[in-house]
């Protein structure tokens, strides 16, 4: 599908149900797991409600959005690791939480790209606005997971030149911390 040029752009609180819906089509198992909800739709509500907020990594705040013709094609969440154990959490879930973000690094928790818009360099467009968002915060480095059964993931992080630190296990399922160099 060829498109004209990708918008990227802060996202809004009024983004929240077209950001979770992207958000939890690319991997619906983290938001089940993260607010111990066994039903998806329970899960989204808590998202979105949290979304809003100014006080949970996954505000408003730290999403960049991208648009393409008027349509949200995809986005990328993205904290601040110092800020981590700040944020309160809405859960029911028993499962321990791990720290997943260093103080010194912008942590990638979520990047998702419609599949009618991949192919298109859009997942580049967002890490690279990404990257200026670590610099804005004075951070030197971006890092993420990526998720073991999804292999395609690392790969896909390694061409973008992040480097595998060290594996994590969450719920059963092991990630490779993964982590690219914004600054010198």
């Amino acid at each position: 599908m060829k498109t004209d040029s990708p918008v990227i752009r802060p996202a809004t609180a009024d983004d929240a149900e077209q950001v979770i819906e992207l958000i939890s089509f690319a991997d619906e198992n983290a938001l089940l797991y993260l607010t111990g909800k066994s039903d998806l739709q329970e899960a989204k509500a808590v998202y979105r409600r949290g979304f809003c907020r100014e006080d949970v990594y996954y505000s408003y705040l730290f999403t960049q959005a991208c648009f393409i013709e008027g349509h949200l094609a995809g986005c990328i969440l993205a904290f601040p690791g110092y800020l981590e154990p700040t944020f309160i959490t809405e859960t029911e879930s028993t499962l321990p939480l791990v720290r997943e973000a260093e103080d010194d690094e912008l942590y990638i928790d979520s990047l998702s790209v419609y599949p009618a818009f991949r192919g298109q360099g859009l997942s580049r467009y967002l890490i690279d606005a990404t990257k200026t968002q670590a610099l804005r915060y004075q951070l030197s480095k971006l890092s993420l997971l990526a998720d073991d059964t999804k292999p395609h993931l690392e790969k896909m992080y390694a061409r973008y030149g992040f480097i595998t630190e060290k594996e994590i296990t969450l719920n059963g399922v092991v990630h490779k911390k993964m982590a690219l160099c914004v600054r010198g």
